[in-house]
């Protein structure tokens, strides 16, 4: 209970059956104080759409989100431990002003890793779900999406993203550019992989013979055939020593298994073997090595 006395000095108990004394000057500063402390802390908590971070995604979860013009969305996300990612945007309504169902305008919607563009697309109600292809990084990459309304109409854009992340069995393991990073492989599997980017990206393996004996190395396109694609491989019997048995040769989309010439190897030889040069980005390809006679 709080009281001011003639003498102007505002009194209260704190509960402890004593009471204390203060000038009521300062009680008012003290008010204040508060109120401003209040003020400020109910501009984050009143607030939330103003602020302006980033929002992390998790990986292979539908989230649900609207975009006005003007007011353009930035979302993040992290590359996964094993497999590969792609990015999937849907609209799924679009109202405008007056709350009614609009239909011409699009959205924008851009992805990146590290640097690297995976997705740029315009994207409206009729579009269907546009998706970036299969991109493999190594893990606890940074990804960025950017999606913006760029028409200046009183519209609002309901969409929806997805990170999908699929892990298939014995995939490559990012970082394996160089032969100082190259995945082990054995005999009696089959390894997948994808190249990232066009011209640039290398894959490295290497296989340590378990016997004396011949192997060969058997490598398959794993792109539709009607794009045409193809990378290049090689067989090097040191990390900077070609061999010309695997020569620089291409391996074409449709064309199932390719397979090297017989490679003779001592017990515990390491031979290594690059898969580079693809003709377009995200080219998905598959490696096996088997003992023959």
């Amino acid at each position: 209970m709080v009281v001011t006395d003639k003498f102007n000095r505002v009194s209260f108990w704190a509960g402890t059956g004593k009471r204390y004394y203060m000038k009521k000057g300062f009680v008012t500063k003290v008010k204040a104080l508060i109120l401003a402390l209040t003020i400020f802390s109910c501009s984050f908590v009143c607030n939330p759409k103003e602020v302006k971070a980033a929002t992390n995604l998790n990986l292979n979860q539908v989230y649900n989100f609207s975009v006005t013009y003007g007011s353009p969305q930035t979302f993040t996300f992290q590359t996964p431990a094993t497999g590969y990612i792609r990015v999937e945007v849907t609209v799924t309504d679009v109202k405008d002003g007056q709350g009614k169902t609009a239909y011409g305008n699009l959205i924008d919607c851009q992805a990146s890793v590290d640097n690297k563009s995976i997705l740029y697309t315009l994207i409206g109600r009729n579009s269907g779900t546009k998706a970036s292809t299969n991109y493999a990084f190594a893990p606890g990459k940074t990804g960025t999406i950017n999606v913006s309304a760029d028409v200046s109409v009183p519209w609002t854009y309901y969409y929806q993203i997805k990170i999908v992340n699929e892990t298939p069995e014995n995939f490559e393991a990012e970082d394996n550019n160089t032969a100082d990073t190259a995945n082990k492989i054995k005999t009696k599997k089959v390894y997948n992989g994808i190249l990232n980017e066009k011209n640039e990206d290398a894959d490295w393996y290497v296989f340590k013979a378990p016997k004396t004996g011949n192997y060969r190395f058997f490598f398959q396109n794993m792109d539709d055939a009607r794009t045409g694609d193809f990378f290049y491989v090689q067989g090097y019997k040191k990390k900077n020593k070609v061999d010309s048995r695997i020569p620089y040769t291409s391996v074409h989309a449709g064309k199932g298994w390719c397979k090297s010439k017989k490679i003779r190897l001592k017990k515990g030889k390491k031979y290594y073997i690059r898969i580079s040069d693809s003709l377009y980005d995200s080219n998905a390809y598959q490696i096996k090595v088997k003992k023959v006679k």
